[in-house]
Order: structure tokens, then C-alpha cells, then sequence
């Protein structure tokens, strides 16, 4: 399986505190994280209960992701 890059300012479900798939930080600027390596694929949503989602996703639940 694939990945896909959001940037850390970006209000996608790779960078959602409620997101449960695989992601990294891939790329700091200035200590601060700039962009985020999220697998490809559905995960489970914390806060939507039976439902999966892609990190490149959007939500209107989301919130920011406590490592970034």
C-alpha cells in the first residue's frame, strides 16, 4: 500500500486527532511540522462510529492532531 502527503496546516483527516490509520511527520521547517506521511486507504474514524475514512479526507469533526 501507498501513501500520501498533507501538509500540517491542512484540516484533512491525515492531520485529525480522531484519525486511526498509520502517519508520520515526513518534513520539519524551522522545528515545526510542515507535511505529514499518511498510508493510502480507509481507517476507522474515532468520532464516527462505524465509518472509515482516507487520510486525504475531510470532515466537519475534525481536530488537530496532538503531535502537530
Amino acid at each position: 500500500m501507498g501513501t500520501n502527503t498533507v501538509l500540517a496546516n491542512e484540516k484533512k483527516c491525515g492531520t485529525c486527532e480522531y484519525w486511526q490509520g498509520e502517519r508520520t511527520i515526513s518534513r520539519m521547517i524551522g522545528n515545526k511540522p510542515h507535511s505529514i506521511s499518511v498510508k493510502s486507504g480507509s481507517y476507522p474514524c474515532a468520532v464516527q462510529a462505524g465509518k472509515t475514512v482516507q487520510g486525504i479526507g475531510t470532515c466537519s469533526k475534525w481536530k488537530k492532531w496532538s503531535s502537530i
